[in-house]
C-alpha cells in the first residue's frame, strides 16, 4: 500500500506540474498575442521566442515570429526560424504559407515578396523551393512581368511542365504579350492536346485576331470535352 501510495503521489505530483507549466505557457501566449496586436513588435519577438523554446513545433508561433521580427528588421533572425522549424518538422511551404497569410493580415503583403527574396538570398540550396514560392507569390499579385520571369527559372528544369506553362502564358498577357502568350499556348496542346482551358484561350485568341476557322476548329474541340454556355455563344456564327 505505501508503495501504491507513492506512486500515487508522484502521479499527481507530475500532474500538477503539467497543469501549471500548460497555465503559464497560455499566460505567455496571451501576453505575445497582445503585443502583437498592439504592434508592440520587439516584445511580440521576445514572447514568441520563449513560446518555441517551450513548443518548438508550433506552426502559429513561428509565422508570428517571423513576422514580429521582419517588423524589427532583424533579417537573420527570420532566416533562422525558418531553418529551425524545418529542423522540428515543418515543411516550408507550410511555414511560409503561414507567415503569407500573417504577413497580410497585419497590411504587409510587401514585406512578404521581399521575406521571399532575402531568404533565396541566405539558403541558395533551397532556391528553387524559393523560386516555385515567388512564381507563386506574383500569380497572387497578378504581376505579368514577374511571373514571367520565374515561370522560365521554373521551366528551366521541367520545360513540359503545362503547370508553369500555364502560368507564363497567364503572366505574357498581364504583361501585354497576346502573342507570346499564343505561342505558350499552342506548347500546351503540343504536350496535351486536350487540354480544355488552353483549347478555349487560344481558340478565343484565333477569334479575336480574325482566325475563325482556326479558333473555332479548337473551340469545336473544346465543346466535345465539355460543354459551356460561353462555348456555344463563340461558336455560333
Amino acid at each position: 500500500m505505501r508503495i501504491n501510495r507513492a506512486f500515487l503521489t508522484l502521479i499527481c505530483a507530475g500532474a500538477c506540474i503539467a497543469a501549471a507549466a500548460a497555465a503559464g505557457y497560455d499566460r505567455l501566449a496571451e501576453r505575445a498575442s497582445r503585443s502583437f496586436q498592439w504592434e508592440e513588435w520587439s516584445s511580440a519577438a521576445a514572447m514568441y521566442e520563449l513560446m518555441l523554446k517551450e513548443r518548438p513545433d508550433s506552426l502559429s508561433s513561428y509565422a508570428r515570429a517571423i513576422t514580429a521580427n521582419q517588423m524589427v528588421g532583424d533579417s537573420a533572425a527570420t532566416v533562422e526560424l525558418i531553418e529551425r522549424a524545418m529542423s522540428h518538422g515543418i515543411g516550408l511551404s507550410a511555414v511560409l504559407e503561414a507567415v503569407r497569410l500573417t504577413d497580410f493580415s497585419i497590411g504587409q503583403g510587401d514585406r512578404y515578396g521581399t521575406y521571399l527574396h532575402h531568404l533565396r538570398n541566405s539558403i541558395p540550396w533551397m532556391s528553387r523551393a524559393l523560386d516555385n514560392e515567388l512564381l507563386g507569390y506574383y500569380t497572387f499579385r497578378n504581376d505579368g512581368p514577374m511571373m514571367v520571369k520565374y515561370a522560365n527559372i521554373m521551366l528551366a528544369g521541367l520545360p513540359d511542365s503545362v503547370e508553369y506553362l500555364a502560368l507564363l502564358a497567364k503572366g505574357q498577357l498581364l504583361a501585354g504579350q497576346p502573342a507570346e502568350a499564343a505561342a505558350t499556348w499552342k506548347k500546351i496542346l503540343e504536350i496535351d492536346p486536350d487540354n480544355f482551358p488552353t483549347l478555349v484561350l487560344l481558340g478565343n485568341y484565333y477569334l479575336q485576331q480574325g482566325n475563325e476557322t482556326e479558333g473555332k476548329t479548337l473551340l469545336s474541340k473544346a465543346e466535345s470535352i465539355r460543354q459551356t454556355p460561353y462555348i456555344t455563344t463563340l461558336l455560333q456564327p
